[in-house]
């Protein structure tokens, strides 16, 4: 991550000294001292440092180096700099930066909030389901086992519609918008607008019932058709909706 930022440089305000004798041409009357601070400029000005000075001669035309100083010059300086103080616009960056990071802790406390409230509600609707709940699921597959890996293949990701519970049996309908998952072509179901382009296809819903175990689904969110085959791998149940909620 960068971040990128600008130093700035404030000038007070320069100040004449014509009492005090240039220690390169030894002159008077050609002494100026200027009083400037450097800030940060990152979405406003702001973390301003110490003040500084600068000095030159009008006479020879050169600045005069801090270690050229005499103590004359330097009582000067320390005059000028104790009437200027930083103004408090240098600071305000800071209190945008304040705003930012306000905003995105409301921001992220109210998405937690959010999201415990759709892991409540997909709770409830895990324990008690009702006709007409849609789930966002995948079948599972067959086991392919290659060496000494495994791996499940041919899982249908569809929607399916709840048209019966019936003790520890749910009845499921598939809809007609589907995807599958071939040893070929793996499908990431967490590929941001997967299920919604699935739902956009679904029209209508078959009419042959698919019979999951509620128990699996409470215990473990799975989609287990019943009965299961041999070589079955479980499915998931990625969401629930319920209709009119």
């Amino acid at each position: 991550m960068y971040i990128v930022y600008e130093v700035r440089t404030q000038e007070h305000k320069t100040v004449a000294h014509p009492e005090v004798a240039c220690p390169l041409c030894q002159q008077q009357g050609g002494v100026h001292i200027a009083i400037r601070q450097r800030y940060i400029w990152w979405f406003g000005p702001m973390c301003p440092t110490s003040k500084f000075g600068i000095a030159w001669c009008e006479h020879c035309d050169q600045k005069i180096p801090k270690v050229k100083w005499s103590k004359a010059l330097e009582q000067a300086y320390r005059d000028d700099k104790s009437s200027v103080k930083t103004p408090l616009r240098l600071w305000r960056g800071m209190l945008v930066i304040g705003g930012l990071l306000a905003t995105l802790s409301v921001v992220g406390m109210v998405r937690t909030k959010m999201r415990a409230a759709d892991a409540g509600i997909q709770t409830e609707y895990f324990a008690n389901p009702q006709v007409g709940d849609i789930y966002y699921a995948h079948t599972g597959g067959e086991m392919k086992v290659e060496g000494n890996s495994a791996s499940s293949i041919n899982e249908v990701y569809a929607l399916f519609k709840v048209v019966k519970v019936d003790g520890d049996s749910v009845f499921v309908v598939q809809g007609n918008g589907s995807r599958v998952s071939t040893a070929g072509k793996v499908i990431n179901e967490y590929v941001s607008g997967f299920w919604d382009s699935i739902e956009k296809e679904t029209t209508a819903y078959g009419t042959t019932p698919i019979i999951i175990s509620h128990q699996s689904m409470t215990q473990y969110q799975f989609f287990t058709p019943l009965p299961r085959e041999k070589d079955a791998t479980p499915g998931r149940i990625a969401q629930i909706k319920r209709p009119g909620k």
